[in-house]
């Protein structure tokens, strides 16, 4: 009923004159948006004065903030901190009403030329100039139904708004699907691989912990593994208890994870490992992103 509302201009979204990618998807969690915003990021910086604006999940702040590396996770959420962590050098603001965010970014940094939506398809209080959507390849929206059925925040129907769809977590060997008419791409998963002699135990607080877990047992000794729940929050004594249930055997987890326990004694003693989106045939989607930006400026 909502996007019916939008869809009749009975709610208004506001437009800007700035180009503005939304990344986003229509199951809840676990897409791989973090990584794929900062694909975007890697290969757009040279050409564009980026700001990368998302609402900040889970911080226990309010209202505009700008992202400092110093900043805890509490303050601006998780994966804007990791964003900001990994790029210094572009401005990450976090703002739950992103028009406003968008309002406040053009006035303090006007020569913003690109904004980047973390997460906000669903945001339809303003109109991005491009929407990708993004689905798991091993779990595609159009075999998943709206929660608590399945996991999709809203119908099937809906990918028809989005100018791109990116199939995510590829497997080596996959074939395509022909389920929409949409300019489609595929993504896979590349995973740093720190040096480790003897065993590993690993953890994260994922969406879907599998596929990490997985990824561990197929390149490391993995004696045990403990999965938490998505944008988990760690504290002193899961640090205290992962140590214990390692047994001496080295501590591994996502960056992501590792945003939220890095100053709480014993991370120093923790590897983590760096997620990143490599999408099939990307100079063929990088040019296609940038006309669609063109046409849009």
């Amino acid at each position: 009923m909502r996007n019916w509302f939008y869809d009749k201009n009975i709610f208004k979204s506001t437009e800007f004159d700035v180009p503005i990618i939304s990344v986003g998807n229509l199951a809840v969690g676990g897409s791989g948006k973090t990584p794929m915003v900062e694909h975007l990021i890697k290969h757009l910086q040279p050409d564009y004065n980026i700001v990368v604006l998302s609402r900040g999940y889970g911080r226990k702040t309010t209202g505009f903030k700008w992202v400092q590396p110093e900043d805890s996770f509490s303050e601006t959420g998780d994966e804007p901190l990791q964003i900001k962590l990994k790029y210094p050098e572009i401005n990450v603001a976090v703002c739950e009403k992103r028009v406003d965010g968008v309002i406040q970014i053009l006035s303090e940094k006007p020569n913003t030329n690109l904004i980047l939506l973390d997460d906000a398809f669903q945001h339809r209080a303003i109109k991005p100039s491009i929407n990708l959507i993004l689905s798991e390849y091993s779990n595609p929206y159009f075999k998943d139904w709206i929660m608590p059925i399945g996991r999709l925040r809203e119908c099937r129907k809906e990918i028809n708004r989005a100018d791109a769809l990116i199939y995510t977590k590829c497997p080596d060997s996959y074939q395509e699907y022909s389920v929409v008419n949409l300019p489609t791409f595929y993504s896979k998963i590349l995973y740093t691989k720190p040096v480790v002699q003897g065993e590993v135990f690993g953890f994260s607080g994922l969406a879907n912990n599998t596929l990490f877990q997985e990824y561990l047992s197929q390149n490391y000794n993995l004696i045990g593994f403990k999965g938490f729940r998505d944008h988990y929050s760690f504290k002193l004594t899961d640090i205290e208890s992962l140590i214990k249930d390692a047994k001496g055997a080295q501590l591994i987890c996502t960056e992501k994870d590792f945003i939220k326990i890095k100053n709480l004694a014993g991370s120093e003693e923790i590897l983590f490992i760096t997620i990143e989106n490599e999408i099939e045939g990307n100079e063929d989607f990088m040019m296609w992103l940038k006309d669609k930006i063109k046409i849009e400026s």
